[in-house]
């Protein structure tokens, strides 16, 4: 088997994503932040969603469960107060009950708008290319004086824009530091009482965002927001929980030889010694098993079903059934994010995308690497090379370019 020679200039994070949302991008990728903070790049982040994306969400999108909730004194509105019936659905939003809602003072939650809203979607594919993790936008509009979520944490880190409107955040230290997304915020809860904020526990700060401010916010930490004397709508931005043991977890999900394999004791549950041994022996096999494993076919396995859990670059069908043949005046809009890793395989470029590996001739590395360089291009700005329609047509295809007006 010909082992691959990395390339990765050639799927490198511009972060431009990333730069939108704290001044050292390049810093803050190589070690993510344990405690909160306040970055303010002056961005303007109503281009991702702003109030009338809102409404026409609402109004004209058809939008069903789990696509929105509203969350009122902490808990989910029930289907009937909110839900109406449409000609093609029978359980859509209802915009007259969303609006009495709203002017009750619950709290409007958009989710999964990467999938839904073209903005919030090019933008969190931009940010997973720079952060090397899928993302997740959420958006939550809640009116003047009101809030959503009492004190809790999550267990994803999370950036909070302020879009339009103010809003008061209170944050407190983590009851657990890094918590794994099986230790969910109700489970921990539940384990240490009913509450994690010890009664008259000063906060480890507040702070109120403003349009433009993001709230780098780990994993963890507990908080809890109320807008002040404006409507608040803010967005979400959560990166997935990729830790070590995520890695693990993934490993041992795709491994065929797995320790562990006899059955336990029939006194298992009657005899503490007896569960002891088989645990032991579980132990002692897993050891065994961790110091012979392949450390780099491992990897593999996880890096290769990792892929999978980015967003699919986008395909433009209608856009590429229609568009023009390459010619001198064609027009391509470069993603460069659908690369996600490349590398050298005997005479072949092997690039990976999320759903896909798209392969090139060797001889095309230095047009290829000229296309990915670029934001917006012609074929007339690049060097003549006898298979260039060819490469643009193939990028077209597997959505690394779109076709565009010139």
């Amino acid at each position: 088997m010909t082992t691959a020679v990395p390339l990765p200039d050639l799927a490198a994070p511009r972060l431009d994503a990333l730069r939108s949302l704290v001044s050292d991008p390049a810093a803050f990728r190589d070690k993510l932040p344990d405690t909160p903070g306040l970055h303010s790049t002056g961005g303007d982040f109503r281009a991702l969603l702003d109030v009338t994306d809102v409404e026409e969400l609402l109004t004209s999108r058809s939008l069903r469960r789990p696509a929105f909730r509203l969350i009122r004194d902490g808990k989910q509105v029930p289907d009937a107060e909110c839900l109406g019936e449409r000609l093609l659905y029978p359980d859509v939003a209802d915009p007259r009950k969303v609006a009495g809602l709203l002017r009750a003072g619950a709290t409007l939650v958009l989710q999964a708008l990467q999938e839904l809203h073209a903005p919030c979607g090019d933008f969190a594919r931009r940010l997973a290319h720079d952060l090397g993790r899928p993302i997740n936008v959420n958006a939550y509009l809640t009116p003047a004086g009101a809030q959503g979520f009492a004190d809790h944490y999550d267990v994803q880190d999370s950036f909070i824009v302020q879009v339009r409107g103010t809003k008061d955040w209170t944050l407190y230290e983590p009851v657990l530091r890094d918590p794994l997304s099986s230790e969910t915020f109700d489970r921990v809860r539940a384990r240490v009482g009913g509450t994690v904020v010890p009664e008259g526990a000063a906060p480890w700060r507040e702070v109120t965002l403003r349009p433009g401010d993001c709230l780098w916010l780990p994993r963890g930490w507990v908080h809890s927001a109320r807008s002040t004397d404006t409507d608040s709508l803010h967005l979400t931005i959560s990166l997935y929980e990729w830790t070590g043991w995520w890695a693990l977890s993934c490993a041992l999900e795709r491994t065929a030889e797995l320790p562990g394999r006899f059955p336990v004791s029939a006194d298992f549950f009657r005899d503490p010694s007896a569960a002891a041994r088989d645990l032991a022996r579980v132990r002692t096999e897993l050891v065994t098993w961790l110091q012979e494993v392949d450390d780099a076919a491992l990897a593999e396995s996880v890096r290769t079903a990792a892929l999978k859990e980015f967003p699919p670059a986008l395909r433009h069908p209608v856009l590429t059934a229609t568009a023009q043949a390459p010619g001198a005046t064609a027009a391509y809009r470069v993603h460069p994010q659908a690369v996600l890793s490349a590398g050298r395989v005997g005479e072949r470029i092997v690039l990976h995308l999320a759903d896909r590996v798209l392969t090139v001739p060797a001889p095309l590395e230095e047009l290829l690497r000229d296309v990915l360089s670029r934001d917006r291009f012609t074929p007339a700005d690049l060097p003549d090379h006898p298979h260039r329609d060819l490469l643009l047509t193939r990028l077209v295809a597997d959505g690394v370019l779109e076709p565009t007006k010139s």
